[in-house]
């Protein structure tokens, strides 16, 4: 990515706008921070650091789940993978937030049907494709569904467990050109006050649903996130004083003690079940402890990923290779982690504190290879958005 530097006129209150967003967007799209409709572009560098570590902890995430919902996991394993998982509990809420950083800048003018139609193409054949795929992974290989049971998880937006994510981005895609009139037109203090409400709702949402037992369509699945994605612009220039620095990380380190101790006394007393349960009730998306741990996580990304670290050959490498495929990894990273599950590799393999490290390094390094090699292929490139 190349930075770009700008000056930032007064806003007459209005919020900042942002930029970010996966790949080779984030390049080519950067949105303009002047109110002036060719204002120059601005990059913002917690881009590629972010979407790289939140794909690292998603696959620690995975794979510890493989552990944490089975009920046979001895109960110091189950405990230390529990923890872990809990850990990595911030990926999917920044990754929201990032979207909106970049997408819901006003000043991106471009014409409705311009704008869907980009998106459509970014996200359509990967929908397709990897829908398609994981019905025939889980129903033909693993035996772990049966194909009435993946016709009413497609429906539910969830082919595959971690597919929902795209059939949330792509209802918020739905939305953001409507999102931008807003937020052109509003103040600073309605746009705290719609966070506010929609996380709220959200949060409320939440536990419901993990007291009910129900879950969204595939239509609506996104509407929760909108909080994500609106706190995403909001907080997209925030910055740290140092007390506030600890404070974040002390709300972090407590949510990450709340979630995980909290859900083991949840699971023991109604029992371990997948989502939505009351068991898992924390773990969701929009729990509150969980709405509280990604806010935070985004404070400590955004204040420490700088423009200095990107000078470095660590930036250099990640902004080149590991950036633009980590779409592309998280969409195939399941395979590998199943594949190796169904051959005994597990995270308690051969004992949790080298099955953890070890098993994520075979899962993510191969999704890695995979769709790095895949984007440099023509036409197929797209699977890998």
């Amino acid at each position: 990515m190349i930075e770009a530097t700008v000056t930032k006129p007064p806003l007459k209150s209005k919020a900042m706008p942002a930029t970010l967003e996966p790949a080779e967007e984030a390049v080519a799209s950067a949105a303009p921070v002047a109110l002036a409709e060719k204002a120059s572009p601005v990059h913002w560098s917690y881009g590629d650091p972010i979407r790289v570590l939140g794909t690292i902890a998603v696959v620690i995430g995975h794979v510890c789940d493989m552990a944490v919902f089975n009920k046979e996991t001895a109960g110091g394993d189950w405990w230390v993978c529990n923890y872990v998982d809990a850990a990595t509990r911030w990926a999917v809420p920044v990754y929201i937030m990032l979207s909106g950083a970049l997408l819901l800048a006003p000043e991106r003018n471009e014409p409705p049907l311009v704008f869907y139609r980009k998106r459509l193409a970014r996200l359509g054949i990967a929908i397709a494709f990897w829908s398609a795929f994981f019905i025939w992974f889980a129903t033909s290989w693993t035996g772990w569904s049966t194909p009435e049971q993946a016709v009413r998880d497609l429906l539910l937006g969830k082919p595959y467990a971690h597919l929902h994510f795209i059939f949330r981005i792509m209802g918020l895609y739905l939305f953001t050109q409507m999102f931008r009139v807003f937020l052109k037109n509003a103040d600073r203090r309605l746009v705290v006050l719609t966070v506010l409400v929609t996380l709220g709702l959200g949060s409320l949402n939440s536990l419901m649903d993990g007291l009910t037992g129900t879950e969204l369509s595939a239509f609506l699945r996104f509407a929760p996130f909108v909080g994500y994605y609106f706190t995403g612009y909001l907080l997209r220039d925030r910055k740290l004083s140092k007390r506030e620095v600890t404070g974040c990380w002390m709300l972090a380190l407590a949510c990450v003690a709340i979630l995980a101790g909290g859900t083991g006394l949840l699971v023991q007393y109604f029992g371990l079940k997948g989502y939505p349960s009351p068991g898992m009730l924390l773990y969701d998306f929009l729990s509150p402890v969980r709405v509280a741990f990604g806010v935070a996580s985004w404070l400590l990304l955004t204040h420490y990923f700088d423009e200095g670290w990107q000078a470095t050959m660590l930036g250099r490498f990640v902004s080149q290779w590991l950036a633009p495929a980590t779409m592309g990894i998280y969409l195939v990273h399941p395979f590998f982690r199943d594949v190796l599950h169904m051959k005994g590799y597990e995270a308690t393999h051969p004992n949790v504190w080298l099955g953890i490290p070890m098993i994520s390094l075979m899962v993510y390094v191969p999704s890695a290879i995979f769709a790095i090699v895949v984007m440099r292929i023509p036409v197929v490139k797209k699977i890998v958005v």
